[in-house]
């Protein structure tokens, strides 16, 4: 505590080392908040992209239902889970090529 006071009434300035010291302390929370920008950039990006795909899809599925040439049919998806061997009622849509199947619950 008394150096503290001593160093507030002196009119010595910093040394060397101690500006040094500051500069890379600084740089040092300049590089990791740059590498946290970068890694939240990324992210978002995929994430984006991957909204892009859904909507896509779902965009792509609406259309095979309300077309005329949409081959339709129900069935049972059967799947094995962690808890066992499972059921679902599913909608299967064929169109030019193009097959997909949905519960009926979500597009």
């Amino acid at each position: 505590m008394k150096n503290t006071f001593w160093k507030l009434k002196s009119k010595r300035g910093e040394t060397l080392v101690e500006i040094l010291v500051a500069i890379l302390i600084i740089a040092l929370f300049a590089g990791m908040f740059a590498a946290m920008y970068t890694a939240s950039m990324n992210i978002n990006l995929s994430a984006q992209k991957q909204d892009e795909a859904f909507y896509e899809a779902v965009s792509t599925l609406e259309k095979m239902e309300e077309s005329d040439n949409t081959t339709k049919s129900k069935g049972n998806l059967q799947y094995e889970g962690s808890n066992g061997t499972s059921n679902v009622e599913v909608e299967y849509l064929t169109q030019d090529g193009l097959s997909v199947y949905h519960n009926g619950d979500t597009p």
